[in-house]
């Protein structure tokens, strides 16, 4: 029998080829590093799951709002004319009766007239009986208005749209008075002017005036402030009314990007006149003990209407995000099938899943963090 004689020099590179065949067997079939590691077999992730709950879910009207002083007046042009003068600026703190603007009346609002000729007697009376009615009409418009400007009732530019229409239905009914006069064909009134003081003492608001600036009847110029408590204000629709009335909870969220929320109730729910559809308007009570909510910041009301629905929800633990997506995990067929999510409100330790889910489906409540999609799973 023939002898394999290997020469000395390729004993050290056949040595070393052996032991590389026998480290990637190892490695195959054993599970062994090169560093003489086991490797441990991936065995099945042990996970808990729940099925999808149904629970109660308050319904809420969530609406934009806004802050009022519950204690500020609105000081309007009492003619049509021009600022010649106006006393205060922005922030200002005034005393009652401190003057704030003075108004020079333009030729419509003094009734300026020049001659003309002589309008028959039964011709004047028609007009002047015309005009009367109307004035009549409109004071009692002016009344209803006012009584639901005081209490909110109704928008501001509503209340001088009517003061305005009130004030030109005056000047006209006096016009016809003046021309049954027997000098009225001659007769030429010099302007008047208006002087506008402060009915309260409080800080000048939303000041609007400024002189030389042409004014009309009613136009708002300015408001007076006292600083005292805040009220909040939204607009309900009709459908409203059937889950708000007085007594209703809400929550008053400000500042969207790092919310902040109050607590209050309504107080007075009314009409708001002169829209297309019926409108109504809420005063929120809110207790602002920590100087919040300031006049005219706009806020989110969450009105509570006592009322509830059957919504699904998961547990908080089971839902996570990824590039600001929701996702959860479902169990099915022992594996661990990642599935995205709309969610809605969070109630309590569960979140409410807007989207649809397989039926009876399993969610995954533990370890969601160690998986992966298609993991496989253990229950314990």
């Amino acid at each position: 029998m023939n002898k394999i004689i290997i020469p000395a020099k390729f004993i050290p590179a056949i040595l070393i080829t052996v032991v590389l065949i026998a480290g990637l067997l190892g490695v195959r079939y054993f599970g062994l590093f090169s560093y003489g590691h086991v490797v441990p077999q991936q065995g099945p992730a042990t996970v808990t799951t729940a099925p999808v709950s149904i629970i109660n879910k308050e319904v809420a009207i969530i609406l934009p709002g806004s802050v009022q002083s519950r204690q500020a007046v609105i000081i309007s042009a009492e003619i049509s004319g021009h600022l010649s003068d106006v006393n205060v600026t922005e922030g200002q703190l005034v005393q009652a009766g401190q003057l704030l603007a003075h108004i020079e009346g333009s030729a419509a609002s003094a009734g300026i007239e020049t001659a003309t000729n002589p309008i028959p007697a039964s011709q004047n009376e028609g007009s002047r009986q015309q005009a009367q009615t109307n004035y009549d009409n409109l004071a009692k418009e002016y009344d209803r208005y006012n009584k639901l400007y005081q209490v909110g009732g109704i928008a501001r530019r509503q209340f001088e749209d009517v003061s305005a229409r009130l004030q030109a239905a005056r000047e006209a009914l006096s016009s016809t008075q003046d021309t049954a006069s027997p000098n009225s064909s001659s007769s030429t009134r010099q302007p008047s002017s208006a002087n506008l003081t402060a009915p309260i003492s409080g800080k000048v608001t939303g000041l609007a005036a400024a002189s030389g600036k042409t004014v009309q009847t009613g136009q708002q110029l300015m408001v007076l402030d006292t600083g005292g408590d805040v009220r909040v204000v939204v607009h309900l629709e009709q459908k409203d009314l059937y889950l708000v009335s007085s007594g209703t909870l809400a929550e008053i969220v400000v500042n969207d990007s790092a919310p902040q929320s109050l607590t209050g109730q309504v107080e007075a729910i009314y009409p708001a006149v002169g829209t297309d559809t019926p409108l109504f308007i809420a005063h929120i009570r809110v207790e602002n003990t920590n100087g919040l909510l300031k006049a005219e910041l706009p806020v989110q009301v969450h009105l509570k209407t006592g009322n509830s629905v059957p919504v699904r929800a998961v547990p908080l633990s089971a839902v996570f995000q990824d590039q600001e997506l929701n996702y959860l995990y479902l169990a099915i067929d022992g594996k661990a099938v990642r599935q995205q999510v709309d969610v809605g409100a969070t109630i309590n330790d569960f979140v409410e899943i807007t989207s649809s889910l397989p039926e009876q489906a399993l969610i995954i409540t533990s370890g969601i963090n160690n998986l992966k999609d298609g993991d496989v799973i253990a229950l314990p």
